[in-house]
C-alpha cells in the first residue's frame, strides 16, 4: 500500500507540471524569517503485532502476538504536531507524533509476552505506545506560471526516534511490560499545488532508512486544503484528507522485540499557521 502511496504522490506532480501550457517559472514567494506552526488528527483502522520477548530468550514470547486485535485494539487515534522555523528557501523543523493505544479482551488461546502466560480466556488489558519524534533540514523549490497556478516541492532530511512503551496485565498474573527507543535517518518530500486561489491540494511521504536494525517510521498523506486566511506562504489554513502509516521494528537478538503496526486508511483533518 506504501507504494500505491508514493505512485501516487508521484503521478499527481506529473498531472500537475502537465496541465498548464504555459511554461513553468522558478519564483521567490516571500523571503525573509518566518516560523510555522502545524496540527493534525488522524485516525484509522491498526493491524499487526507486537512480540516482545524477555531477554530474547526462547520460549518468552508467542510468535508474531499478540496481535492488536486479541487486546482490544482496532483502531487508532493519532496527533501531530510539528514547528518550522524558516529562512529564505531554508528551514528546520521538529515535529511528534502521539500514538497512544489502549484496550481490553479476552485471547480465545493462551498468550505469552514478556515471560508472563496469560490463559486462555483471561481478561488481559493492554496500554501501547508507538510516539515517533522527527527532525531535520528541508528546502523550498516553488515554481509558478502566468495562470497564477503555482507549484512548491519540499525535500527533506532529518532523523526519527521511536518511543516504545508496552504493557500487558491480567488479574492474577504479574504485569508484560517493555519500553525502548531506537532511532533512524529519514527522507522527506512533500508537494503543494494550486490552481490560484485559496484551494489547494498538498501530498507528502516520509519515510525512516530501516538499515539493519534501525527502524521503519513510515507516513503518507494526500489532502485537500482551504487557504481562510492571508495567502499562500503566510497565513492560516486548514485541510482534510487521508492517510495511511507504518511502524515496524525487529532487533537481532536470538527472539526479536518485533514490532508490525499498519495503520490505515486514515482520515486526516488539520491546520497550519504560518507567520
Amino acid at each position: 500500500m506504501s507504494k500505491v502511496w508514493l505512485l501516487g504522490t508521484c503521478l499527481l506532480l506529473a498531472l500537475i507540471l502537465s496541465a498548464y501550457s504555459q511554461t513553468w517559472v522558478r519564483q521567490e514567494p516571500d523571503t525573509g524569517f518566518h516560523a510555522s506552526l502545524d496540527g493534525s488528527f488522524r485516525y484509522g483502522n491498526i493491524n499487526g503485532f507486537l512480540q516482545i520477548p524477555k531477554g530474547g530468550g526462547p520460549g518468552t514470547t508467542s510468535n508474531e502476538r499478540p496481535k492488536f486485535h486479541e487486546i482490544g485494539i482496532n483502531q487508532a487515534p493519532i496527533g501531530d504536531a510539528s514547528l518550522g522555523l524558516e529562512w529564505d528557501n531554508h528551514a528546520i523543523y521538529a515535529g511528534a507524533r502521539f500514538v497512544r493505544l489502549s484496550g481490553k479482551n479476552t485471547p480465545s488461546s493462551t498468550l505469552i509476552s514478556r515471560g508472563t502466560t496469560f490463559p486462555a480466556g483471561s481478561l488481559v488489558s493492554a496500554s501501547t505506545q508507538l510516539d515517533w519524534y522527527r527532525g531535520g533540514y528541508e528546502y523550498r523549490f516553488f515554481y509558478g506560471n502566468e495562470e497564477g497556478a503555482y507549484v512548491s516541492l519540499y525535500p527533506s532530511i532529518g532523523f526519527g526516534l521511536l518511543n516504545f512503551d508496552y504493557r500487558l496485565t491480567s488479574p492474577g498474573v504479574l504485569p508484560a511490560d517493555r519500553n525502548f527507543s531506537k532511532g533512524a535517518p529519514q527522507l522527506g518530500l512533500r508537494l503543494e499545488w494550486s490552481p490560484g486561489g485559496p484551494f489547494f491540494i498538498s501530498g507528502e511521504v516520509i519515510s525512516s532508512l530501516p538499515f539493519s536494525t534501525l527502524p521503519l517510521l513510515f507516513s503518507t498523506d494526500l489532502t485537500v486544503g482551504y487557504q481562510f486566511w492571508g495567502r499562500a506562504d503566510r497565513g492560516a489554513r486548514v485541510f482534510l484528507g487521508v492517510g495511511y502509516e507504518m511502524i515496524h521494528y525487529e532487533d537481532n537478538q536470538k527472539v526479536s522485540n518485533h514490532i508490525k503496526a499498519d495503520i490505515g486508511p486514515e482520515l486526516v483533518v488539520g491546520f497550519r499557521v504560518r507567520f
